[in-house]
């Protein structure tokens, strides 16, 4: 009896729990900028305010506004520059003394400090834009200024702490790091982050038709490239954790129960991939090397299409010692004073018990579970948050007939309201399909050849429709759920 697609990700769901807790124990320190990608572990609040100074915002003279408050095109005012400022320079202490009727001020640049005032130790408080101020002498005396006009005081300057404040919450437990968020963390002065350790992934190809990379064969001939094995090991690397294809396997519980076990005793992996090798007309290769390895089964067969045929197991943990190090602080009590990183500080393993999933030998039906069954996994496995599913328009393929009239099938192009998909009282249905964005809204054209040993319709698309069970079918207009190719981290 197979179990419901709700069900089996509830199943696959508790499996990931139980093991999250472990590895969340895991510890592995990254700097900022080898972190993107990666789900941090704890929440990253800021440790400082910023700006820490006020600093000019726009290029000009800084002045003390008082001085200057008279300014006007019947009353020009003069300021003699007394040197300049830079951004990063250490801020001027000026003689802010009136003499012979002109006021003192100090060329600066977008992002210097403001200079003191030697009478008083206070920052300049104003900017006269460049634009504002006539040069009306230089040479040995300097450059004298002529302003009509009073300076700016408010929007001149970025005021300390009208960034981040100290304590604003960057990033939450269980987020992944975008670049946007590189980029902010890098301005509070943080330079490394506690990342949770990438999920190692094993992926085998099972399939004496396949041509294999472990097994000498002599003739190649009339055997298939293995697509799907190269897919599924993109497909979790592009998800930011760690995959390694491991080749193609024949279909023989012997050589895979060995090849696993040896895998096991080196403690490689965290969760195993499998593609093959579990034809219901056959016996099952699969389900022989976990009873072999001493697995548990937790699922077998979902109400899905495509797919549905798969398990979903525990393999014994492996014996080796439980490390763990304390996790080092992400910045010192000197935020701007940065920790350095080094291979000492990054991950030292804490294996979580495995697991395997042993998915069809179809490409798009492997693909299809792998999204909605590995996925989840992974993510709950690293601490991420449930999915949620993108709401779109269903659109009618406006190419179909043509395509149907080329190889003579029944034209899939509909009118208003008729179906593009059917469902089922008895499985999910999923179709992978073409999101596109629309002046009204975005909408979803489903592929209109879903062949599930051809590559070249999936290649073409770029999300998956989901069609859940007890809904017969998905007309032209309808809103419907729908998955981007990838699961999004951010």
């Amino acid at each position: 009896m197979a179990a419901s697609f709700d069900d089996a990700r509830n199943i696959i769901g508790g499996a990931a729990s139980e093991r999250a807790e472990r590895s969340a124990h895991d510890e592995d320190l990254r700097p900022l900028d080898s972190a993107v990608g990666r789900i941090v572990k704890e929440y990253i609040d800021s440790p400082i305010s910023t700006p820490t100074f006020d600093s000019v915002a726009i290029n000009g003279y800084a002045v003390i506004a008082s001085q200057v408050s008279r300014a006007t095109a019947e009353r020009p005012m003069r300021l003699r520059c007394m040197g300049m400022m830079k951004a990063g320079d250490q801020p001027l202490e000026v003689d802010d003394r009136v003499v012979d009727g002109m006021v003192c001020c100090i060329e600066t640049t977008v992002g210097a400090a403001f200079p003191t005032a030697k009478s008083t130790g206070r920052p300049f408080d104003s900017i006269v834009p460049r634009e504002h101020a006539e040069v009306i002498q230089e040479g040995g005396s300097g450059k004298i200024l002529q302003i009509i006009r009073l300076p700016l005081t408010s929007w001149h300057k970025r005021i300390t702490g009208s960034d981040f404040r100290k304590g604003d919450r960057i990033l939450d437990r269980g987020m992944a790091i975008a670049p946007k968020y590189a980029m902010a963390l890098a301005s509070v002065g943080v330079r490394q982050v506690s990342v949770t350790r990438q999920v190692r992934v094993g992926v085998v190809s099972i399939g004496g038709e396949l041509q294999s990379t472990v097994i000498n064969q002599q003739a190649l001939r009339y055997k298939i490239p293995d697509a799907t094995g190269p897919f599924l090991t993109a497909a979790v690397r592009e998800m930011g954790e760690d995959a390694e294809y491991l080749g193609v396997l024949p279909d023989d519980a012997n050589v895979l129960t060995a090849f696993i076990h040896d895998k096991l005793e080196n403690n490689q992996f965290d969760v195993f991939v499998t593609t093959g090798g579990i034809n219901k007309s056959t016996p099952c290769s699969v389900e022989t090397t976990i009873c072999n390895l001493g697995g548990k089964i937790h699922l077998q067969n979902v109400a899905m299409q495509p797919g549905g045929s798969l398990l979903f197991a525990s393999l014994p943990e492996p014996i080796s010692a439980h490390t763990q190090q304390s996790p080092p602080s992400f910045y010192g009590s000197d935020p701007t004073t940065p920790n350095v990183w080094s291979p000492q500080t990054a991950a030292k393993n804490i294996s979580v018990q495995p697991v395997i999933f042993a998915l069809p030998g179809s490409p798009i039906a492997s693909v299809c579970c792998f999204r909605f069954l590995v996925t989840p996994y992974i993510r709950a496995l690293i601490g991420m948050q449930a999915e949620s599913a993108i709401l779109a328009r269903v659109a009618s393929t406006q190419t179909a007939t043509a395509y149907s009239r080329l190889y003579d099938r029944p034209s899939t192009t509909t009118t208003s309201n008729e179906t593009i998909v059917d469902g089922s009282m008895d499985y999910d249905t999923f179709r992978h399909a073409i999101l596109k964005s629309q002046h009204d809204g975005v909408s979803v054209e489903v592929a209109k050849e879903r062949s599930p040993a051809k590559a070249s319709p999936f290649a073409s698309s770029n999300c998956w429709m989901h069609v859940p069970r007890g809904h017969m079918s998905v007309g032209d207009g309808d809103s419907t759920n729908i998955y981007p190719f990838c699961s999004p981290k951010s």
